[in-house]
């Protein structure tokens, strides 16, 4: 190997060999060598600035938002999915969860249809439900501090009795009967406002067909009942017919009642209050008669004077047939 090069001579000047025996014949002396130069250090190699890393590493592969992500606006699962570190933890917690479960770990309901006496005694003393009836209707408590009305205990007392032996806690009962009385009040609600509407159509109605006569024969009615009985007008009337409306607001019954009180007594519409017989009704005829002579411009302006003394005169001519 030729020894002109540079890794040869850095070789034999880091390796001296023996001096060679003098030749025979002298020759010019080589150059010699140049000394091997010491290599300087090589300089190291730049090194790769480190990067932080993205986000999404630094968060694991779910990112900072996985709550987010798997609540999908729901602010409850989310609150519930806070209590969890990572997505690892909440799988574990979900696994351990499968696992009690499967072992039969798992909340009392309860008792089954085959449950003995002991075991609901059990469930009702574990869940705060009164053995006996008079101390669950007790525990039912009503917003506002309203009470149970005496009227409705009964039915209450029914439902908290079966409430028991269904296990069912008082609170559940207590907002049942909330609703219940809610219902109740928007029902009457609703029937004082149909009444009110059918009471006002059957009022036009009748005016419309008796005219003047309206006020007279519903005077006529009162004492048509109270020659049978002094409670049977208020009774009857206000009771209610098959389709929910009044009786005393029916303008079919009304004029049936008037019809027969009137044909019965021809003086009930025109009586006023106290008075009785023929010679009443002819002194209120004598006094109108009178004002007619005296006033007759005023007379012929009082319209109702006028059907007032029309009425008096068929009742008159009535009771003289």
């Amino acid at each position: 190997m030729s020894e002109d090069t540079l890794a040869a001579g850095a070789a034999s000047a880091e390796n001296p060999a023996p001096a060679p025996a003098p030749a025979p014949v002298p020759a010019p002396a080589p150059s010699p060598a140049p000394a091997a130069q010491q290599q300087p250090n090589p300089e190291p190699a730049p090194t790769e600035e480190v990067k932080p890393a993205p986000a999404a590493e630094q968060a694991g592969p779910w990112g900072d938002d996985w709550r987010e992500k798997l609540a999908k606006d729901d602010a409850k699962r989310l609150d519930r999915l806070k209590r969890f570190a990572s997505p690892e933890a909440l799988l574990q917690a979900q696994e351990e969860a499968q696992r009690k479960i499967s072992e039969g770990v798992k909340p009392k309901g309860k008792p089954g249809e085959k449950a003995t006496d002991e075991e609901w005694a059990a469930f009702r003393k574990e869940n705060n439900i009164p053995d006996k009836v008079e101390d669950y209707v007790k525990a039912i408590v009503l917003p506002d501090k309203r009470q149970i009305g005496e009227a409705d205990l009964p039915v209450v007392s029914a439902f908290a009795e079966r409430a028991i032996k269904s296990g069912v806690a008082p609170a559940d009962m207590s907002a049942m009967v909330d609703e219940y009385y809610a219902m109740q009040e928007e029902a009457q609600f609703q029937q004082a406002e149909q009444d009110a509407t059918f009471r006002k159509e059957a009022e036009t109605t009748l005016k419309s067909e008796w005219g003047g006569d309206y006020a007279g024969n519903f005077a006529a009615m009162r004492p048509y009942f109270d020659s049978v009985d002094p409670e049977l007008y208020g009774n009857l009337f206000g009771g209610r017919m098959a389709d929910g409306s009044k009786i005393g607001n029916h303008p079919a019954v009304l004029r049936f009642f008037a019809a027969k009180a009137v044909a019965e007594n021809p003086m009930a519409t025109v009586l006023t209050p106290g008075g009785t017989g023929l010679q009443t009704i002819q002194a209120e005829i004598t006094q109108m008669e009178t004002r007619m002579r005296s006033d007759r411009v005023a007379w012929h302006k009082d319209a109702a004077a006028q059907e007032r003394y029309r009425q008096l005169i068929t009742a008159r001519d009535k009771l003289k047939a």
